[in-house]
């Protein structure tokens, strides 16, 4: 066959949702001398099997050829394209910006023109640390798009100026142009693949950023259905960002089991090699350990990518749990510096400010974080932001005793998110209430928002702030355990693994023989012993064997 053929095969083979056909092809029109665009082709389809250094050859080997064949425009968009894969794909993002700039050199001659604007949106948009600078480049780029009449650039600046919009705080504004850009895709105005995918990955990440996990869900099945499903789910890599980014907002919407799972999917061996899909993957999953208790691994998951502007919150909130009080402010600090335009982590990090100097009782510095952070709420129309800058301010009025006040901010900051929105936020929120409402003297109030705090923090499995919140009930003389809740109920809740825990609790076999029988770590047998304790809102062993001896006629896993 000839090349022009093998190419209207390769074609084919995409239409009918063969991939590996369409490989194959294109391998055969490169060998029998189709050029750089048979190269560039083959580039783009070896990267829908993760191909990394192969797609890289043959993007190099094709923009070579471009330029010998004079076609320094053709060669620009390789150039592009190369650009994006060094930074997002390798982690290379200085020599990203170094095919970056042979692009620009390269278009010095030609004045205005369609390739600029896709240059200016070369890297994926959520790998783009400066915001603001995306949000200029990418209007450039929608008036090129307009002006030459190219659908794909059109469809690409839309969905990289809504993400940019999202995370600058402007969230209608930002998913009005996101939902605009799906819209198209979804009706096939998008022919190149690539282009799909990056702008699905604005949308997914902009969804992720504020909570959005309706939005997420939804344009996660269209897509699916529409561009992933028909090629075998690929590419892999959009396909494990849908996964890692709907995993990071199911945890964030209180369903961390399937969270974790869809994390851990992006992590394991099924997943994509891409550097900033599995970096991202592992700053959600080191966040999730974290809340759960596992300290220890939560800084292992974060070691190998420190370096991600996500990353810096997270191995902050680690010195704080350990005490490393200077540590994390330090590095807080600094994130916010590098932070620009980016409001949402602004918030997020000046937010974790105030939890810090309150940490180390200097409350001026808290109560200027603070207040900081009430104005980017007032200047913004985001509702995270707003209950974030509530809760700080009320954290600081508990601080200064004015419970009145630290009371109605509070109330407030709860009254911002939705019932179903952001729960360990409401339950965090709701139990710095419980600790305002008790030096207030509303001792039942108080009760009563601390067992709501408890029953989300044990739904989620929230192990630290669990216990926090039991260590409240108890001072005022109520069991840690949800009112109404029998010994029964509160025993089927546990997991499988707990209890086999609290069976072996009730053999009375320390945390090393636990260890022993269920193949697990002395360490890990501590942290699922301890789990057990405050789920049943035990302070004790012996009280937990008590209860294993009372549910063991009814649960068959407890007998052991």
């Amino acid at each position: 066959m000839q090349p022009a053929d093998l190419i209207v095969a390769v074609q084919q083979a995409l239409g009918s949702g063969d991939v590996v056909a369409a490989k194959e092809h294109a391998r055969a029109a490169v060998e029998a001398g189709g050029g750089p665009a048979a190269r560039e082709m083959l580039a783009g389809l070896l990267l829908f099997e993760d191909d990394i250094e192969g797609a890289r050859r043959e993007y190099e080997l094709s923009f070579q050829e471009w330029r010998q064949a004079g076609e320094h425009k053709a060669a620009v968009l390789v150039a592009a394209k190369l650009a994006d894969l060094h930074t997002a794909w390798l982690g290379n993002r200085r020599a990203g910006q170094g095919w970056a700039a042979r692009a620009y050199r390269l278009l010095e001659p030609y004045g205005r023109c369609i390739e600029r604007g896709y240059v200016d949106l070369a890297v994926i948009a959520c790998e783009s640390p400066d915001v603001r600078g995306l949000e200029i480049a990418a209007a450039a780029a929608l008036d090129l798009a307009v002006e030459f009449g190219d659908s794909d650039l059109e469809v690409r600046a839309l969905a990289d100026s809504g993400y940019a919009l999202v995370v600058q705080g402007r969230t209608r504004d930002g998913f009005a142009r996101l939902d605009e850009a799906m819209a198209a895709l979804s009706a096939d105005e998008v022919r190149n693949p690539a282009v799909a995918a990056m702008s699905f990955c604005a949308l997914l990440t902009a969804c992720e950023r504020s909570g959005d996990a309706a939005r997420a869900e939804e344009w996660t099945r269209v897509v699916a259905r529409g561009v992933t499903e028909p090629l075998g789910n690929r590419p892999r890599a959009l396909h494990m960002h849908c996964r890692l980014v709907l995993g990071s907002v199911l945890c964030t919407t209180g369903r961390w089991d399937e969270g974790e799972a869809a994390l851990l999917e992006a992590l394991g061996p099924g997943g994509s090699a891409m550097y900033a899909h599995r970096s991202e993957a592992s700053v959600r999953l080191a966040a999730l350990r974290l809340l759960q208790g596992h300290t220890d691994e939560a800084r292992a998951l974060l070691l190998p990518c420190e370096e991600r502007p996500g990353a810096c919150e997270v191995l902050a909130r680690v010195h704080l749990a350990t005490g490393e009080l200077d540590q994390a402010a330090a590095v807080a600090r600094q994130a916010l510096d590098a932070a620009g335009a980016d409001v949402l982590r602004c918030a997020s990090l000046t937010s974790l400010l105030v939890e810090i100097s309150l940490a180390r009782g200097d409350t001026t510095s808290a109560a200027a974080h603070a207040a900081h952070l009430a104005r980017l709420a007032g200047d913004h129309d985001a509702d995270l932001i707003q209950a974030e800058a509530l809760l700080a301010e009320g954290r600081v009025a508990a601080a200064m005793v004015e419970h009145e006040r630290a009371r109605g901010l509070l109330q407030r900051s709860l009254a911002a998110l939705q019932p179903d929105e952001r729960p360990l936020l409401r339950a965090i929120t709701a139990l710095e209430l419980a600790h305002v409402l008790v030096e207030a003297g509303a001792q039942g109030d108080a009760i009563a928002h601390a067992q709501r705090a408890v029953a989300t923090f044990d739904r989620l499995g929230a192990a630290p702030l669990g216990d926090r919140a039991r260590a409240l009930l108890r001072s005022l003389g109520v069991s840690g355990r949800r009112a109404g809740a029998s010994t029964a109920a509160v025993v089927t809740a546990l997991s499988n693994r707990e209890r086999e825990v609290l069976g072996l609790l009730r053999e009375g076999l320390t945390n090393a023989e636990i260890g022993e029988r269920l193949y697990i770590s002395a360490k890990t047998a501590e942290h699922h012993v301890s789990r057990v304790l405050s789920k049943l809102g035990v302070r004790s062993r012996a009280e937990a064997a008590a209860v294993a001896a009372a549910s063991a006629a009814s649960d068959p896993q407890i007998k052991q």
